[in-house]
């Protein structure tokens, strides 16, 4: 059985950090508290009236950006007649889909094989709610806690032979924030066409309801100035910036290619990690090999696209029972390294807050050295980088075995 020693340690600090931040976050950022409720509940209120809700930005700098169907997801935080009643709603919903979220990563590693302690799945189910991303999805009132529940949940269902469902699952997420459609390319691999059907179809159903509902134009304006919009996100013209929360291959390249046009930066972000998503998905014969090829794919998919450290949230399954499963060696080192680093939110808050309390030439110096690392990769992204280290290295060590007949 792999020791449980380093893995308690790592989530140990990640819960320590995330209370930290948890309440640093909203005393830095007021402006973040209940940002994305109020979003969902003004936009539910425009779309009632009919109304352009995507022309709706509560703050004045966040709008809505999900397909038209979705807003009818938020008719119930509308109807309830109070931005903070919206917000309290979404935090119930946040809770249980977290509850659930912690169930799944603790059934995982008990199917696994690890008996663990009463500890380490307190240990665990304390992580899901009290680790630094989570904490900041729940100040904003995000969704991302239900998708985080509906990838897991997909995945489960598909081990599960649940085929139908699994793509139900992926498809919803997928329709909400479209990104996660490249969860397809785990699909793919696993050859499962009755997931792939239906979570094809239930995209496809989701649009068309928008479409029946609000007419072609709210259709038209999500393609064309909100999925426009959204491509141009972290394209760093003036430069890298230290203070961007971008976690994306694309701050690389904007200092390794700096001549690099914005309507560049994805097709050259997704030739760059095509190997990889290749690399992850080598093997996928059981279980284990199946959460690394997942793991992978997720991280891949937030190094590629324009994300902020708080969409972390969305592959704490499979990296929480990962930590637990893996068998003793480089590719649980790496995964547990990387967790470490995707985890505890270093920023550039941060490091601001602790060189004002050095004295004045070693603060300088620090502020120095992290500036020039922030502005070329942030400590999250070096995180994602470890942990798709692992997922490659174990998966070619999996290659090798099944190729020398071990299994």
């Amino acid at each position: 059985m792999p020791s449980v020693r380093a893995p308690r340690l790592v989530l140990l600090a990640s819960v320590l950090a995330g209370l930290v931040n948890t309440v640093l976050f909203p005393l830095r950022n007021p402006e973040q508290v209940a940002l994305a409720t109020d979003v969902y509940y003004y936009s539910a209120r425009a779309a009632l009236r009919g109304a352009d809700f995507y022309a709706v930005n509560p703050l004045g700098q966040a709008g809505f950006r999900y397909p038209p169907a979705v807003v009818l997801a938020f008719v119930p935080h509308a109807a309830l007649g109070d931005p903070m009643l919206a917000y309290a709603l979404q935090w119930l919903l946040n809770l249980a889909a977290l509850a659930a979220l912690a169930v799944l990563v603790i059934r995982t590693v008990e199917r696994e094989g690890v008996a663990l302690a009463r500890f380490d799945r307190v240990l665990l189910a304390t992580t899901v709610f009290l680790v630094g991303p989570v904490g900041v999805n729940l100040v904003m009132g995000q969704v991302n806690p239900l998708l985080a529940l509906g990838l897991a949940g997909g995945a489960v269902l598909l081990e599960r032979d649940r085929d139908a469902a699994a793509g139900a699952a992926f498809g919803l997420v997928a329709l909400v924030k479209l990104f996660p459609a490249l969860v397809g390319v785990w699909l793919l691999r696993r050859r499962a066409w009755r997931a792939i059907a239906a979570a094809t179809a239930t995209g496809l159903a989701g649009l068309a309801v928008g479409l029946l509902v609000f007419g072609p134009d709210a259709s038209v304006t999500y393609v064309t100035e909100t999925l426009a919009g959204e491509t141009t996100v972290a394209s760093f013209a003036g430069g890298p910036d230290p203070d961007a929360p971008f976690v994306t291959i694309r701050r690389q390249l904007a200092v390794l290619a700096p001549g690099l046009s914005s309507s560049w930066l994805l097709p050259v972000g997704a030739l760059v990690l095509a190997p990889v998503y290749v690399g992850v998905n080598r093997v996928v014969a059981d279980v284990r090999s199946r959460l690394v090829a997942l793991q992978g794919t997720l991280l891949a998919t937030l190094l590629l696209l324009p994300l902020e450290p708080f969409y972390v949230i969305l592959v704490l399954f499979p990296l929480l029972p990962l930590l637990y499963v893996l068998d003793d060696g480089w590719p649980r080192r790496l995964f547990l390294a990387g967790a470490l680093l995707l985890l505890v939110p270093v920023t550039w808050a941060s490091v601001v807050t602790v060189t004002t309390m050095l004295p004045s030439g070693a603060a300088s110096v620090l502020r120095d050295a992290a500036t020039g690392l922030f502005s070329f990769v942030l400590p999250p992204t070096i995180g994602a980088w470890l942990v798709l280290a692992g997922c490659l290295l174990y998966q070619h060590r999996a290659a090798t075995e099944r190729e020398n007949g071990f299994v």
